[in-house]
Parts: C-alpha cells; sequence; structure tokens
C-alpha cells in the first residue's frame, strides 16, 4: 500500500468541497470521507460557525445507512432487475446496497459495516437528500 498516495488524497479531499472519495486501482481500493457534523437543522455545521454542533449522540438500535446527498434513490441498477439487498439480507462492509441518481450520475450507496439488513426505509425511485435515513442494519 502507497502511504505517501494515501496522504495525498488525504491532502486533497480535505482542501477540496467534496465529502468522500473512493478510488479503485487494480486491486486496491482506497475509500475516504470527511467526518460530517449535522446541527439540529440538517445543515453541515462545519459551514455555520454561529451554531455548536450537537453532542455527539449514542447508537442505540440497529446501525442507520444514511444518504450522502441529494438525488433519486434506486434499490436496482436497472427496472425489472432483482435488489441488490432485501431485508434480512446479509452484507458486509462495502458491500453495494443501492443507487443514488444525481444529475443524471448513478452513485453507489455501499454499505459500511457487517451485519443484517432489518429495514429498508426508502421506497425506489423516492427523493432523498443528505443524511436521509436509507437502511438500518442489525451488527452481531
Amino acid at each position: 500500500m502507497d502511504l505517501v498516495l494515501i496522504e495525498k488524497l488525504m491532502r486533497m479531499l480535505e482542501q477540496s468541497a467534496l465529502q468522500e472519495l473512493d478510488v479503485n486501482d487494480g486491486g486496491t481500493r482506497i475509500r475516504l470521507a470527511k467526518k460530517r457534523t449535522l446541527g439540529l437543522d440538517g445543515y453541515d455545521a462545519a459551514k455555520e460557525p454561529d451554531i455548536a454542533p450537537p453532542p455527539p449522540a449514542v447508537e442505540q438500535g440497529p446501525h442507520r445507512i444514511l444518504s450522502g446527498m441529494t438525488g433519486t434513490f434506486y434499490r436496482s441498477s436497472a427496472p425489472g432487475v432483482a435488489p441488490y439487498v432485501t431485508e434480512r439480507s446479509a452484507v458486509v462492509d462495502g458491500q453495494r446496497l443501492g443507487l443514488i441518481e444525481a444529475m443524471k450520475t448513478f452513485n453507489p450507496v455501499e454499505s459500511d459495516i457487517a451485519g443484517t439488513v432489518v429495514r429498508i426505509l426508502v421506497e425506489d425511485g423516492q427523493p432523498v437528500a443528505p443524511g436521509t435515513p436509507l437502511f438500518e442494519i442489525d451488527v452481531p
């Protein structure tokens, strides 16, 4: 693993407006994401310095996978194709769970944890915004 490349990618992400960076090169995958703190009104607290971020919430119950962008949520790659996952599906970290279409680009929604899908919280074709809960994953 090229640590110089990883450090360079981290600096690039930090200095950009992007929230997440996913790079695949051959058999190596590097996924970086900025830690986001949302204020009580749902806006990024880092962009509103007058508002103190809420204290970190202690997660209880199933782990939630949230939308990272505004767009339209899809459970499968095309109409008539089986969904990526269903309720009670076992998932692994990095597994594709759905897609969000934004500006004619399909962006993958991936699990950030291994477990079992307990609930799918968004209907196929429904609009979503950053922070919208999409899936609940039960972690063993």
